[in-house]
Parts: structure tokens; C-alpha cells; sequence
């Protein structure tokens, strides 16, 4: 067997979303028939061969962190979440396609992952022109 590394995958979204559903069905390869609320985190593993039978070989032990709640949760909240948030591989965002609300607040999701209170700045070059604009 080749060498086994870690990646910590974050799966993030409004309450109600499917989540857990979405993790359980790429863990375990079985639609999850009753689904429950996630208080917390809840992590699941899946094991994925990269490149196998080749020389690059690798087995990755990917961890799949369900983190429950919602965006619009008090500071409390938000600060008790972030402990999940170190040392991530990745981020899989989940909203529900009949709640526009849940796909609006993808990008809060991302703010509070990736440990930012405002706004990012971005740079947009048009027409040759560089300029720094704060972004919604």
C-alpha cells in the first residue's frame, strides 16, 4: 500500500441544505434515508487511491467536516465554529437550489472559513487600467 496523508475537507452551508446528506452519500455510497440536524461538526472519512497502479501512487484518508448552523448566527456561534476551521485542504459549499437565501449566503460561508470579518478587497484590470475595489 502507498503512503496514506490526510486532507481535511470542510463542507459548509445554511441549516437545512443537505450537508450531511451530501457527505454520507460520498463516504458511505448510500442516499442517508433520515437525516438529522448537525449540532456541531461531524466528520466522515473516505478513503481515495490517486493514480493507482502507477509509480505517483497515493492513498489519501480524506475527512469530510460536516459543520452545522447557520451564517446568521450570533458571534458566539461563528467563534465556537472556527475551531474547525484550522488547518483545512478544502472547502465544499452546499446551498439548496429552491432557497436562493442559502446560495446568497455561500459567500458569508467563505468569510468565516477563511477567517475574514469584512469585505475582501480584489483588483479588477479593465481596459488596461488596474484599480482595487472592496467587493460584495
Amino acid at each position: 500500500m502507498a503512503s496514506l496523508d490526510r486532507v481535511k475537507v470542510l463542507v459548509l452551508g445554511d441549516s437545512g441544505v443537505g450537508k450531511s446528506s451530501l457527505v454520507h452519500l460520498l463516504c458511505q455510497n448510500q442516499v442517508l434515508g433520515n437525516p438529522s440536524w448537525t449540532v456541531g461538526c461531524s466528520v466522515d472519512v473516505r478513503v481515495h487511491d490517486y493514480k493507482e497502479g502507477t509509480p505517483e501512487e497515493k492513498t489519501y484518508y480524506i475527512e469530510l467536516w460536516d459543520v452545522g448552523g447557520s451564517v446568521g448566527s450570533t458571534s458566539s456561534l461563528k467563534s465556537t465554529r472556527a475551531v474547525f476551521y484550522n488547518s483545512v485542504n478544502g472547502i465544499v459549499l452546499v446551498h439548496d437550489l429552491t432557497n436562493k437565501k442559502s446560495s446568497q449566503n455561500l459567500y458569508r460561508w467563505s468569510l468565516e472559513a477563511l477567517n475574514k470579518d469584512s469585505s475582501p478587497t480584489g483588483v479588477i484590470v479593465s481596459n488596461g487600467q488596474q484599480s482595487t475595489h472592496n467587493t460584495l
